[in-house]
C-alpha cells in the first residue's frame, strides 16, 4: 500500500466517522424536539374538545338568559326544579320516589 492511498483511506474513514457522528448529533437534536411537538399536539387536541365543550355549554347559558327574559312557562318551570312554589301553594315531596320519574310513567 503506498503513502497516497493510506491517507485516502484514513480520509475516508475519517469523513465516514465525522458523518456519522453529524447523523448522531442531529438525532440527539431532532428526536426530544419530535417528542416535544408530539406532545403539543395532543394537548393541542386535548383543549380544542375541551374549548368545543365550554363553547356549547356558553350557548346553552345564553340560550336559557334568553329563555329567562322573554319565556315565563320557562322560568316557572325553572323555580319549580328549584322547589319554590307561587304564594298559597303548598309542596309535598315524596320520600323513596322520584317525582319526574312518576310524570313520565303516567
Amino acid at each position: 500500500m503506498t503513502t497516497v492511498n493510506g491517507w485516502v483511506l484514513v480520509f475516508r474513514v475519517a469523513l465516514g466517522v465525522a458523518l456519522v457522528a453529524v447523523a448522531i448529533a442531529v438525532a440527539c437534536v431532532f428526536v426530544p424536539q419530535q417528542n416535544r411537538f408530539r406532545d403539543m399536539e395532543l394537548r393541542k387536541l386535548v383543549l380544542q374538545e375541551s374549548n368545543a365543550k365550554l363553547e356549547m355549554r356558553l350557548r346553552e347559558l345564553d340560550e336559557n338568559q334568553r329563555r329567562f327574559h322573554s319565556d315565563p312557562e320557562f322560568v316557572e318551570r325553572i323555580a319549580r326544579e328549584q322547589g319554590m312554589a307561587k304564594p298559597g301553594e303548598t309542596i309535598f315531596r315524596f320520600q323513596g320516589t322520584n317525582v319526574h320519574q312518576q310524570v313520565h310513567q303516567l
